[in-house]
């Protein structure tokens, strides 16, 4: 692990160029991904990846569903890399790089992971509300959060 200059930290779309960096990474957290789903989101339309790139390795990767609104998928950093500010900056960066059009960005985290959820509030996301038993290994609350772009909430 080295210092990483955040200044020098560029986040850009996933490509194939960074599956190996990416997979390494969902590997060594819990509920990542395979190098199939990964693939996958490549080819998938209605999602729009995103990684954190210093001196040519990606850091950390998030994963947006986009249609009317966005949902956070996933985020992940390397283990080594954490605390670091990298999540941060790539999810604010990522943020500003998705469609100027969407109202809000919704996700789900597990109830006891309260560093995440501290994190998503420092990023302007707020609790929406609980979906009771949401995750099964192990068993937990999913905590719905959002972030809305233009600080108007729509009801549909």
């Amino acid at each position: 692990m080295k210092n990483v200059i955040l200044e020098k930290l560029e986040t850009i779309p996933f490509s194939i160029k960074y599956i190996e960096d990416v997979s390494e990474i969902h590997f060594q957290v819990h509920d990542g991904w395979s190098m199939k789903s990964l693939i996958s989101d490549i080819a998938n339309t209605a999602t729009q990846s995103f990684v954190a790139v210093y001196d040519e390795r990606a850091l950390a990767f998030c994963s947006y569903l986009v249609t009317d609104d966005a949902e956070l998928l996933f985020v992940c950093t390397h283990p080594s890399y954490r605390r670091m500010g990298i999540a941060t900056k790539l999810i604010t960066d990522s943020l500003a790089m998705l469609p100027q059009t969407l109202n809000s960005v919704v996700l789900e985290v597990r109830s006891r992971n309260r560093g995440a959820l501290e994190f998503y509030k420092t990023l302007g996301f707020e609790k929406l509300g609980i979906r009771k038993d949401f995750y099964s290994t192990p068993k937990d609350d999913a905590i719905v959060m959002e972030k809305t772009r233009h600080g108007v909430k729509e009801l549909n």
